[in-house]
């Protein structure tokens, strides 16, 4: 499998390639921003059917699928699609301002997480191994798909992302990234579709399903300070089974009545999360 040397960027609507290398090298901080900044000037608007394109993967998979055959077989409508599939990942330069606010904790926080979740259901392409959605504040997040890793790999690829980015790369001054840009990169280019009519009816039928099931979610998230890492040292078990516990204990106390029946739901439920230790 080779290498892809790509990654497909969402703005407003439109969608951009961009070559990841150039002269045979992988571009630098700065050039990558260079190219970021390119799509953020472009004033062009999105193609009919273009802006919510994505939703064919947020809505039940017959329909995509059927569409896929029936419109992305052939022409600029495969090229295109081809470019969002063998990109490196997907990128969505998101036009809202999302993250912590010491002001409004609670709302803040289920807002950051729901964004990242879903978004608004055609701006993530959730076919991809991960979606990296920076939002217009500057923070960021990742939209993973479950079937090529679980959590604890998406965290160690987010914490490797991170303290690179801290502690070896950097930044000037003036918040650019350090280098200098290069003006002989070619721009990204947009992707060009053709979507007729009755696609784009499917188009809107499958976002109206992605946004029944997201409005279904009922997430709230808050920031935890009572104790952190070290307690769970203490305890000489692993982060994941001490979450785990902390399930299930919830549960007990809130449906003690039943806790046979809960136990033995949660048993089911959280198998695949809770490490095993393998005797030899």
């Amino acid at each position: 499998m080779r290498d892809s040397k790509h990654i497909v960027v969402y703005h407003r609507g439109r969608y951009f390639k961009v070559w990841l290398y150039h002269d045979g090298r992988l571009l630098k901080p700065r050039e990558m921003e260079q190219q970021m900044q390119r799509i953020l000037d472009n004033t062009s608007e999105p193609q009919p059917g273009e802006a919510r394109l994505a939703a064919l993967t947020a809505g039940d998979r017959v329909p995509w699928a059927r569409c896929r055959q029936a419109y992305f077989g052939r022409g600029k409508n495969k090229q295109s699609l081809d470019a969002v599939e063998k990109a490196a990942f997907f990128v969505t330069l998101d036009e809202t301002e999302e993250g912590y606010r010491s002001e409004d904790p609670d709302t803040s926080m289920d807002s950051y997480a729901k964004s990242l979740l879903h978004g608004r259901c055609y701006d993530r392409w959730f076919d991809k191994s991960f979606t990296f959605v920076v939002f217009k504040n500057g923070k960021m997040g990742l939209n993973a798909e479950h079937s090529w890793a679980d959590a604890p790999i998406v965290a160690h690829l987010w914490e490797y992302v991170m303290s690179t980015d801290s502690l070896q790369l950097g930044y000037a001054e003036d918040g650019h990234c350090k280098g200098d840009t290069n003006p002989n990169i070619p721009y990204p280019t947009r992707l060009q579709w053709d979507i007729p009519g009755e696609c784009q009816e499917v188009i809107e039928t499958s976002l109206n399903t992605a946004n029944l099931l997201a409005n279904d979610v009922d997430f709230h998230s808050f920031p935890f300070v009572a104790f952190g890492k070290g307690i769970i040292k203490k305890c000489r078990t692993s982060p994941d089974a001490f979450v785990q516990l902390a399930l299930q204990l919830a549960h007990y106390k809130d449906k003690w009545h039943r806790v046979l029946i809960a136990s033995y739901c949660f048993k089911v439920k959280v198998w695949e999360a809770v490490p095993l230790k393998q005797e030899r």
